[in-house]
């Protein structure tokens, strides 16, 4: 069949039914007429970085201190994709259901530069959040660690949802000028949170999961702690992702790493004098638990059918 014989018109409609950034590689990939279509239609949205992917992409740090650009990994094809990004150069970013949270670098001696906002990298769309300084204690707790650990955000709901330091939530909805807290009463260091039905839940390192209402109203429950079969060690990583497949249950999915000691000198004597040593991580394992809401019991998740979790420290969903 001769592509290059289809009328422009027929190819022009054909190119706007295309919903994937993978499905316009392939479309322009026919031959040079639909390249050429292809392109034309790029230039027309030149400031949009073009369609999403078709599985979520991994975004990768500002390592070549480049001011317009950051590369983005698909998933789906294992290729790297370039996008024009100037916003997130030399800004803190986590992602939440396609959007970046980008923060200025805040110095606990010297201050610096404490405006939060959300963009769509692929839009370029943003909203404008409260400044970090406005989080309630900020100014008491923050220290050299404290900052914006992980963001929750939807565009159906008006609300964003942020974990700072060690344990303090937080949320504001679009327009305020204010972060509000939450108030967690723990001491202890908060893994991981979701929204899920209309509640926040969060894993804490005594291996309690707590909910609160999503906007911050009524006390804090303790909802369950994982199994004691379990509990024989410390948490070092985990996450929290709510799932409904019929049953309202949520996923606690653990991380086990293994240390691996690198030497930075061949020299045992200078490395056990000045202890020059970088102590790096691999993933040893993966665990997956089930909370069923509705009957209150745990069980051990030994496989997921069909279904794929995502998990990082600034992202987990399924």
């Amino acid at each position: 069949m001769d592509f290059e014989a289809f009328p422009e018109l027929l190819v022009i409609v054909a190119q706007k039914h295309l919903n994937y950034y993978e499905d316009y590689l392939h479309f322009s990939c026919v031959c040079k007429f639909w390249r050429s279509i292809a392109l034309e239609a790029a230039t027309k949205v030149s400031y949009s970085n073009g369609l999403p992917s078709r599985l979520p992409s991994l975004f990768f740090t500002d390592e070549k201190q480049d001011v317009e650009f950051r590369r983005l990994f698909l998933l789906s094809n294992r290729t790297i994709r370039k996008i024009r990004l100037p916003e997130a150069y030399g800004k803190s970013c986590i992602s939440s259901s396609g959007w970046i949270l980008t923060s200025g670098n805040y110095n606990y001696y010297f201050g610096g530069n404490i405006v939060t906002k959300l963009i769509n990298p692929l839009s370029h769309e943003t909203i404008d959040l409260p400044k970090i300084d406005t989080f309630p204690g900020f100014l008491e707790h923050r220290d050299p660690d404290s900052e914006i650990r992980k963001v929750l955000f939807s565009v159906e709901s008006p609300v964003v949802l942020v974990l700072w330091g060690r344990n303090m939530l937080g949320f504001c909805s679009i327009g305020d000028h204010n972060w509000t807290s939450v108030k967690t009463n723990i001491d202890s260091m908060i893994f991981d949170m979701t929204c899920y039905d209309g509640q926040i839940y969060y894993l804490d390192s005594y291996f309690h999961i707590k909910s609160c209402d999503v906007n911050g109203e009524g006390p804090v429950v303790d909802i369950s702690r994982l199994p004691e079969w379990y509990c024989n060690g410390d948490l070092e990583v985990a996450y929290i992702i709510g799932l409904d497949d019929g049953k309202k249950k949520l996923l606690v999915v653990i991380r086990e790493l293994l240390d691996q000691l690198t030497v930075d000198n061949a020299d045992s004597s200078r490395v056990r004098r000045e202890l020059a040593y970088q102590v790096t991580f691999e993933t040893k394992s993966f665990q997956v638990f089930e909370y069923d809401l509705e009957n209150g019991k745990w069980s051990k998740v030994n496989g997921l059918g069909k279904k794929t979790l995502f998990v990082g420290f600034s992202s987990s969903f399924g």
